[in-house]
């Protein structure tokens, strides 16, 4: 039996398992990967939202990562939500010291807590060492300083974000509600291009962001390129998407679907 190749994941654990590390190990797991986590914050928080964080100290966050990346050849990482500076700081020290391969950033930045300008300086210091950034609009506003509402300011972000290291930055617009299609807007060297596909109408789109990131990172795992692996990330979320349509779990936005979907492909310029 080969052995899998290990990812691991590094962010906030979810109460209701529909977002952060645990739909992390979902995707994962739906790729035949051996996933492996870091905590980063406890939330208590389900399909209505978030009620209430609970930081883990930075020294805990060091320590986690020190296990996991002494003992398994990790292939990729993919950091999702850092609720204080110091965990971004542990996290960021293991980038620097090149112990976080094909680096993927989903900058949460929505259950942060009140020191949140810290957080957002302690992930430009992040940034850098990634290989792909992955920010929804009102992150990527965060980062840049400025409102990120159109598909052109989502470009005009991407390019911005980009010059502060990651090779990649897909700014996702999934959740603007016009149009029949969810555009995300990616800067590479080559300049912009938009990831296009057609928008699946349900209520239960809890853990989209952590799922797109996820799947970018466990193909780069898999030694797709990155326009290769957004692509397959785009059709998993709106796979997932769809496999869950019909589904009532929870009063609020219900979880995605990671399991039993085929593969196809489309990328637009």
């Amino acid at each position: 039996m080969t052995t899998p190749l290990a990812v691991l994941t590094v962010g906030g654990s979810d109460s209701c398992a529909g977002s952060g590390i645990q739909a992390d190990l979902k995707v994962f797991a739906a790729m035949r990967l051996y996933g492996a986590s870091v905590a980063t914050a406890v939330t208590a928080q389900n399909t209505r939202g978030v009620q209430d964080v609970f930081e883990l100290p930075g020294n805990v966050v060091s320590g986690q990562l020190t296990s996991v990346l002494d003992d398994m050849p990790i292939a990729a990482v993919k950091v999702g939500m850092l609720a204080t500076a110091e965990a971004a700081a542990a996290v960021t020290a293991k980038a620097r010291a090149g112990l976080l391969p094909n680096l993927v950033v989903d900058p949460v930045l929505d259950s942060a807590t009140g020191r949140r300008r810290g957080v957002v300086n302690a992930i430009e210091r992040l940034l850098p060492y990634a290989a792909v950034a992955t920010p929804n609009r009102e992150e990527a506003s965060e980062l840049v300083g400025w409102p990120v509402s159109t598909p052109a300011d989502m470009a005009g972000a991407a390019a911005q974000i980009a010059s502060n290291g990651p090779a990649f930055v897909v700014v996702t617009g999934g959740d603007m509600v016009a149009g029949e299609e969810a555009v995300d807007a990616v800067w590479t060297d080559a300049g912009a291009r938009f990831l296009r596909y057609p928008r699946v109408q349900t209520r239960n789109s809890h853990g989209t962001g952590s799922t797109f990131s996820a799947a970018i990172a466990g193909r780069l795992a898999m030694g797709d390129t990155v326009p290769d692996a957004l692509v397959y990330a785009k059709e998993y979320v709106a796979r997932s998407l769809a496999g869950a349509r019909d589904w009532k779990l929870g009063g609020g936005r219900g979880p995605l679907n990671h399991f039993g979907w085929p593969t196809f492909a489309a990328f637009s310029a």
